[in-house]
């Protein structure tokens, strides 16, 4: 086509000399859109660490970027009238045939097929400009059809602590399923037990206080050489932690069919014995149990994530007692399975049960399993109860999807609540109960005056200021953060000073005011205050344990090593010298040298 010559007369031309004339498409608006898609998605990705950031760079941005080209191709593009039609028509088929292609989360996939389809059509209509059209629209239908056929060929498997997807090729069988149950005449030992716990052990989630801290350690720290590797074993999938008690750890974990509580020799991770319950559960974070158990007084309290509640003998692994809490009247969906981990005081046992208004949490008798008392939202949470002493009134804890309430620990009246409702992803970190004045955790015995309540995406962090005033109660706010953004992971409280993660980013906040002093890169995981030594240890969700200074003025890393391969998203655990760090699909010890 010669300069200045329009597309008809270069048609009528081609007629006359019966000769095709190459077609001359308006690309520079596709191009544009294509180059402000990738920018505006690699900015908004590497900007924030948070699973909000996720969703918008790699699904808003390239949804937005599509719905541009589609008006661009339909009114700008030159193309032929009934080729707009049919390309919209065949672009929208591709992108559910991407969906449907998956027996589940086939959406999440289109964040990688979407753009490759609209950043490849515009590449390949650029490159191919002086082909017949004919044969341009023949590769654009076949190289859809092959974005169709390369997204049959994956699946999603779970995803990353910012929701990004993670692929694996359709025929790969999942770890959970290559995992043999253990046989029986393999784990009928008996574990010699204390009575109670002592220390130097690590009785349930997160600590005896479900605060994350560590007391009366120390241990050197140049990695140089890693720590020394004790033993290391295959287990089944699951995101529960350990309980270490004297020379044996406990964990959860799901092999093909049946959920397991197991034991392990801590020195050698032999199994010592293994409770089976015939149920499983599995979403799109992955199958098997997510709470962690709890131990107290020689019996072993676990949540199943299908809601199945036991107490059992920790020497033999015998069930005592159980619930089944999905039963419950009003039961909530619980989308990511029952994740909170059961708390014992006294003569109760706390669960979150996912029940009916005003039996969402429960007391249940420790020795028999027989229900208390029952109150609490109908709302769904994956955070777990946890005993906060506030205005000098011991009492129970419970952040959810709806915000956070506090209970009575004896009749289950409810004391106070604060609303903060969360619409997208959940709530799942524990609060952390401080000295407002003083920044600090309250010292055994010692009453706090507030809450500091974590949320998830663009919400942030909120710090209460619990009042008693008479018989009234009052949770009103200090300030909300929206910089400080924890998700799943854990936050802890050191010399004024709160550690933990912003999406990603691990971060020091601080508590009077939530301003953030400083974040590291993105690694994701879980975190360990070792006080006494004045440093957090990170277990990464890449699986790399690392040694971080709890300070306010900068990120200081001591030390690393990798530990684990696989996505990692389990707590960490320090008892008696050893760290016992796990995922879905294996579990370690290393041995932690005294300076």
């Amino acid at each position: 086509m010669h300069k200045g010559t329009t597309q008809s007369e270069c048609s009528e031309n081609a007629t006359r000399a019966e000769q095709p004339c190459p077609l001359r498409l308006r690309l520079w608006p596709a191009v544009l859109i294509v180059l402000l898609h990738l920018g505006a998605s690699v900015t908004i990705i590497l900007a924030n660490a948070t699973n909000a950031g996720t969703v918008i760079g790699m699904g808003v941005a390239p949804l937005a970027a599509s719905l541009l080209l589609i008006l661009w191709w339909l009114a700008f593009s030159r193309a032929p009238r009934w080729d707009r039609v049919l390309g919209v028509v065949f672009f929208v088929l591709a992108c559910a045939g991407v969906v449907y292609g998956q027996r589940r989360d086939g959406i999440f996939l289109l964040m990688f097929a979407m753009p490759a389809m609209t950043i490849g059509l515009t590449a390949l209509l650029a490159l191919t400009g002086r082909l017949r059209w004919p044969l341009r629209r023949g590769l654009c239908v076949g190289f859809l059809l092959l974005v169709v056929a390369g997204s049959a060929a994956v699946r999603v498997n779970g995803f990353s602590g910012s929701m990004v997807p993670h692929l694996a090729w359709r025929w790969n069988t999942a770890a959970v399923e290559d995992l043999p149950a253990p046989q029986a005449a393999e784990v009928q030992r008996t574990a010699d037990l204390p009575a109670h716990a002592v220390a130097g052990d690590w009785p349930g989630f997160r600590g005896e206080k479900r605060d994350g801290r560590l007391f009366g350690v120390q241990f050197a720290t140049d990695w140089s050489t890693p720590p020394r590797e004790l033993w290391r074993r295959k287990v089944g999938a699951g995101w529960s932690s350990f309980v270490a008690i004297g020379d044996y750890v406990f964990t959860q974990e799901q092999r093909g069919k049946d959920e397991l509580v197991t034991c392990l020799r801590a020195e050698t991770g032999e199994m010592v014995w293994a409770n089976r319950t015939e149920t499983r559960h599995n979403d799109g974070n992955g199958d098997g149990p997510r709470a962690t158990p709890t131990f107290d007084r020689g019996r072993l309290y676990t949540q199943g994530a299908t809601g199945v509640l036991q107490c059992l003998d920790a020497a033999t692994g015998a069930t005592i007692w159980k619930q089944d809490l999905a039963t419950n009247p009003g039961n909530t969906h619980l989308g990511f399975g029952f994740s909170s981990s059961p708390l014992v005081a006294g003569d109760r046992v706390f669960v979150f049960t996912g029940g009916d208004e005003g039996k969402n949490v429960a007391a249940l008798d420790r020795n028999s399993g027989a229900f208390l008392w029952t109150s609490g939202w109908k709302t769904a949470g994956y955070s777990s109860p946890q005993i906060a002493l506030l205005a000098g009134v011991p009492q129970l804890l419970m952040a959810s999807d709806a915000g956070i309430q506090s209970f009575d620990t004896d009749s289950g009246a409810l004391l106070w609540e604060h609303a903060w409702k969360i619409t997208a992803d959940s709530r799942i970190v524990q609060p952390l109960v401080l000295d407002i004045a003083a920044r600090s955790v309250p010292e055994e015995g010692q009453s706090g005056d507030g809450v500091l309540l974590g949320a998830t995406g663009i919400m942030g962090t909120r710090l209460l200021r619990i009042k008693k005033n008479a018989a009234a109660w009052n949770a009103e706010e200090v300030y909300t953060s929206r910089k400080f953004r924890p998700y799943f992971n854990d936050f802890v409280l050191h010399e004024n000073y709160c550690y933990g993660f912003d999406g990603t980013r691990l971060a020091c906040m601080d508590p009077a005011n939530g301003k953030v002093l400083w974040t590291s890169g993105r690694c994701g995981g879980q975190l360990l205050l070792l006080a006494d030594m004045d440093l957090l240890l990170v277990l990464s969700e890449r699986g790399e344990v690392m040694l971080v200074r709890a300070v306010p003025e900068a990120y200081n890393e001591l030390s690393r090593f990798k530990a684990m391969e696989g996505k990692t998203w389990n707590h960490p655990v320090i008892a008696h010298g050893r760290l016992l760090v796990r995922n879905a699909e294996e579990a370690a010890c290393y041995q932690l040298d005294a300076r």
